[in-house]
């Protein structure tokens, strides 16, 4: 079952291509916005597989906003003709065959960004909203956040099992002397765990447990329901010791808990000045900022595996810097962070970017990105189309 929040990914070759994302987005569209903005989401997909239907590679991702806001578009390509923006530019700055089909987007769009990495490609995100719903962080968030999450090419019937990456960020008020906080969870699943447990079960034992929606969905509740300000190991031990207790799971037995299999888990604490990460497993990430990177330790281990405590990193972040996180088959993501100066990127149009030149393998992929936005909350709202990014 491929999760809403998930981005479908359709690679643009042909006009049959431009149809099926048409029909996708109407499929997302669908319960989530009134028939004007649906019609809206029509043309703007129309011409974004336009776009990409004449670039090298061209592809499109469509999803809904986990917030519930709309609809977002994402789309790249990897054309080595491709040239620098200068800051402040329009589309119609951009060149010639490009800038018209880029601002027929803008027009439709409630949000659009584009970023250009010159001899590398163009990335691009626009969003069509319900009416009355905003996309923006709050004037005193904590954190902006930004995520793609794309399944392996040919979906489920190539992983031989549901897509269960899975990613969730949530943040606290201040209560009291605190300042505000929040957590972020990502897993990265693994849906053949049963052939590959280390303890195979026997004939009196419950069928194996495979890292399926149902569990990724409670290990979010599970987080979700953790009080603020909990450390990030204890956290990760409240995600085993409430599996291994509900035997609806069959997971009610230690043996059982390792037929989880390989699925890793990472959360991250953090408040306006550090952060608290724990992760078990195949994910990785690191505190970026303008000119360095300090990595989030892990310990091997699985959810279901390895009973020692999770190792914790505790590390400083400031303003304006990222925490970049990522699962399995993507490589030197902090590191292309700040190679194609991403500092200043819309955190989901960064996280594309990311996913588009980090990708190592074919596989399950989610990029998250978090932006620390403490003592922001006096700067200038962002336009509403947002600024053009330049590499």
């Amino acid at each position: 079952m491929f999760p809403d929040h998930g981005h479908r990914r359709i690679a643009v070759a042909s006009p049959d291509d431009i149809a099926t994302a048409r029909r996708i987005a109407a499929e997302r569209a669908d319960g989530v916005l009134a028939a004007d903005e649906a019609a809206r989401l029509d043309r703007l997909v129309t011409a974004v597989a336009g776009y990409a239907l004449d670039r090298p590679d061209g592809t499109v991702l469509i999803a809904r906003m986990r917030s519930g806001a709309g609809i977002e578009c994402l789309a790249y390509d990897r054309d080595p003709a491709t040239v620098g923006l200068a800051g402040p530019s329009k589309a119609e700055d951009a060149p010639d065959g490009v800038g018209g089909v880029l601002e027929a987007v803008r027009e439709q769009a409630d949000r659009f960004h584009i970023h250009a990495t010159a001899g590398v490609g163009l990335a691009l995100i626009a969003r069509v909203l319900r009416p009355g719903a905003d996309d923006a962080p709050p004037a005193g968030a904590l954190a902006q956040t930004g995520a793609v999450m794309v399944e392996r090419h040919g979906g489920e019937a190539a992983r031989g099992g549901p897509f269960i990456d899975h990613w969730f960020v949530s943040c606290a008020d201040a209560r009291g002397a605190d300042g505000p906080c929040g957590i972020a969870l990502m897993v990265d699943g693994d849906a053949e765990a049963a052939d590959r447990s280390p303890a195979p079960p026997t004939s009196t034992d419950r069928p194996a447990t495979e890292m399926t929606p149902e569990v990724v969905r409670h290990i979010e509740a599970v987080v979700a329901a953790t009080v603020p300000g909990l450390p990030a190991p204890v956290v990760v031990n409240a995600i085993r010791r409430d599996l291994k207790g509900r035997p609806e799971l069959g997971l009610s037995q230690d043996r059982s808990l390792t037929q989880i299999g390989r699925s890793a888990v990472a959360v991250l604490r953090f408040d306006a000045e550090a952060v608290d990460y724990t992760a078990l497993g195949t994910l990785a990430g690191a505190v970026v900022r303008r000119q360095e990177i300090t990595a989030l330790g892990a310990r091997w281990a699985m959810i279901g595996f390895n009973p020692q405590a999770p190792a914790s990193v505790h590390l400083r972040w400031g303003a304006g810097e990222h925490v970049v996180l990522f699962t399995g088959g993507c490589a030197r993501l902090p590191a292309l962070f700040i190679h194609r100066d991403l500092h200043g990127v819309e955190p989901t149009l960064a996280a594309l970017v990311l996913l588009r030149d980090g990708a190592v393998s074919d596989d399950d992929h989610t990029v998250l990105v978090i932006r620390n936005r403490a003592h922001c909350a006096a700067e200038t709202p962002p336009d509403r189309h947002g600024p053009i990014g330049t590499a």
